[in-house]
């Protein structure tokens, strides 16, 4: 029956070579995509952290400066009770309520602001000394307003900024409510009809515990114990995966950082740059809704907004419903405004359309944010957020490669295990087939002799000499088989433990000599003995070094015969000991020397030629050799003979003492 067909080892690996760099390939794509997806994703979501940061911060400002702005009231009505009522308000329902430090009072009135303080524990206002952080507050208060008109009748003026980042503090603008323009000055529109509330924030309180937690909240900071405010000692508590600090946009100062070796500087990059510290009303409400923090009316005309009750601020949803149109007005982008409505020559008073426009520009200026104080920075502890991913793929590619790599080298790993597989079961077989025809051939003529002698064919006293040598080299052979398979397979399981001593090497040669010298007179061959000075002590099993040495011997006679002798030489040098066997033989070609020293392995045209032999005695000797820290080498050529040399370490002279108190001891050839 035909076989059928088996592709190659080879065809099989590099099919799967192929897929593993088709694997590569994908995976180096996959990657790629996926890194950017994750940086996108990274990005979009430390931006929208930031962002969340920056509006929680910015909403308890934005919460402070509409909770402290005090409604208009007629002159007169007391501001401590509703400052006090605010205070209280805070205290109660604020996220952070010791971030306001103190709270001062600036009632209208033209000349020299005169400052109150808010004591809580009275609920009074009490006149106070301008503190030196307000210094720059109080100049600019004391300054003229800025003033437009718009539509003749309507006077927008802007007031004050809000934040005071150096102090830092908040100023709340209070508008005054005129209602009888008898008992006003002619100069009315240029008088500083506005008071304001100052929030003096407490920066240890904002910096210690304000921002850690949002920091903690949105980027998970490890909170700091009670009492821990501030920048440095929050510094220990800071496990976050990001760097955080929060600089001022002016100069740069850093107020905040999570960790102690991050303080960039103002121009530095960074993953995510967001701004904060800013009030922002329309946040909260509809900003029309809170045009009344922000106007002072001084009118008569009742007839042209409805619903006026006496004493009382204008209609307001009156007033929201005219503003159709959008203006600009000059000053300050995002400072507050107040508009003052003069009445007109006539009776019929201001034109509504003059109302409208001046609450139209209210309304704009108004909207405009004012320019943020601070700015939070985040960065990705790797440096930047394009590095992490960026090591991330780098890391993910070295992991996947590694991978692949690991399965490429098994790959190859199994087909060159799986070839030494092959070749060793190929040459076990011819083993096999060897040692049968080895182990037939003499049996079959001791067998046979034995016939003949038992049988009485054989008579004559010099015949049966004949048979009896035949017999002897027979059994001779056989005991050789039998030990080379017994010492390959002690040395290959590992279980024959070496009898170590110091071993006399000249000795050991002269009784290998002597035994192999009728078995190479048989073949026609005498061997050569040279040993120089007395040479050093080899330290080793005797019996191994013994059969090394036979072997190699043995060997040279073998396949020595196209010669006439066999020379054996033991050296001196270099601290070693160095025995070469020399032979006239057939040689060995450069190809197979690679392998003569292969268990089973026999050249090509020594099968051919059917020399008796199992391809285990050179195997023997390297092992043999290189168990006693030696060498063995090969110099040969196809006709010229072969040329073996063993190089065994010495014996240390300073133990030779000791060493012969050890061979004293130890078995020796006699």
């Amino acid at each position: 029956m035909r076989r059928g067909f088996r592709p190659p080892l080879a065809l099989f690996a590099a099919a799967l070579l192929g897929l593993i760099a088709l694997l590569a390939t994908l995976q180096y794509q996959w990657l790629g995509r996926i890194s950017d997806a994750e940086r996108e994703r990274m990005r979009a979501s430390l931006n929208a952290r930031a962002s969340e940061f920056a509006q929680d911060f910015d909403r308890e400002l934005t919460r402070a400066f509409l909770l402290f702005q005090i409604d208009p009231a007629p002159a007169g009505e007391n501001a401590a009770s509703r400052i006090a009522a605010r205070y209280e308000r805070w205290q109660e329902t604020a996220r952070f309520p010791r971030m306001i430090a103190a709270v001062y009072f600036l009632p209208p009135g033209p000349g020299e602001p005169a400052l109150q303080h808010f004591n809580p524990s009275t609920r009074f206002l009490e006149p106070a000394e301008w503190p030196s952080a307000l210094g720059r507050v109080r100049a600019q208060l004391a300054a003229p307003a800025e003033t437009s008109s718009r539509g003749g009748a309507v006077f927008v003026r802007t007031i004050a900024t809000s934040v005071w980042e150096d102090v830092p503090a908040l100023v709340v603008p209070a508008p005054v409510l005129l209602i009888d323009e008898r008992t006003t000055k002619p100069d009315v529109r240029f008088m500083p009809f506005m008071s304001y509330t100052i929030l003096v924030l407490d920066r240890d309180y904002v910096t210690g515990e304000v921002l850690p937690a949002l920091a903690q909240q949105h980027f998970g900071v490890t909170a700091a114990p009670a009492g821990a405010r501030t920048v440095a000692t929050l510094k220990s508590y800071s496990t976050v995966d990001y760097r955080l600090a929060v600089l001022r946009e002016s100069g740069g100062a850093v107020m905040y950082h999570s960790v102690a070796d991050y303080s960039p500087a103002p121009d530095a990059a960074a993953d995510v740059s967001v701004a904060l510290f800013q009030v922002k009303p329309q946040d909260f409400v509809e900003l029309a809704s809170e045009l009344r923090r922000f106007v002072t009316f001084r009118t008569r005309a009742r007839n042209q907004i409805p619903n006026q009750a006496p004493n009382h601020a204008p209609n307001l949803a009156w007033l929201r419903e005219t503003v159709t149109a959008r203006e600009t007005l000059p000053g300050h982008p995002g400072a507050p405004l107040s508009i003052l409505v003069q009445p007109g020559d006539g009776a019929e008073g201001p034109k509504a359309a003059s109302i409208a426009a001046g609450l139209a520009a209210a309304t704009s200026r108004a909207s405009t944010t004012a320019s943020p104080r601070w700015r939070l920075v985040v960065q990705h502890p790797s440096g930047s957020l394009e590095h992490a991913v960026n090591a991330a793929r780098r890391r993910n590619l070295m992991l996947g490669s590694g991978i692949l790599a690991v399965l490429s080298v098994s790959l190859g790993l199994l087909v060159l295990a799986t070839r030494r597989a092959q070749s060793l079961a190929q040459q076990q077989m011819e083993f096999v087939a060897t040692v049968s025809h080895e182990l037939r051939t003499p049996l079959a003529v001791i067998r046979s002799a034995a016939d003949n002698l038992a049988d009485g064919v054989i008579k004559d006293e010099a015949a049966i000499r004949r048979y009896g040598t035949v017999v002897r080299a027979q059994g001779r052979r056989l005991s050789d088989l039998v030990e080379q398979i017994l010492e390959y397979a002690g040395l290959q399981a590992g279980q024959r433990a070496p009898n170590r001593a110091p071993v006399e090497v000249d000795d050991l040669l002269r009784e290998v000599v002597e035994d192999a010298r009728p078995l190479a007179s048989e073949a026609g061959l005498t061997i050569e003995l040279a040993t120089g000075d007395p040479l050093p002590l080899v330290f080793g099993d005797e019996a191994a070094l013994g059969r090394a040495f036979q072997n190699l011997i043995g060997n040279a006679v073998k396949y020595g015969a196209g010669g006439r002798r066999i020379g054996v030489r033991a050296t001196a040098r270099d601290g070693a000991v160095q025995v070469a066997v020399e032979d006239e033989g057939i040689g060995i070609s450069a190809a197979d020397q690679a392998h003569i020293f292969d268990p089973f392995f026999r050249a090509p045209e020594v099968v051919a030629a059917q020399t008796p032999g199992a391809g285990l005695g050179l195997s023997l000797v390297k092992r043999i050799v290189e168990a006693h820290g030696g060498t063995v080498t090969i110099a040969s050529a196809p006709g010229q003979g072969a040329l073996f040399a063993v190089t065994l370490p010495a014996f240390a002279r300073d133990a030779r003492q000791t060493a012969g108190a050890v061979s004293a001891a130890a078995p020796h050839r006699s």
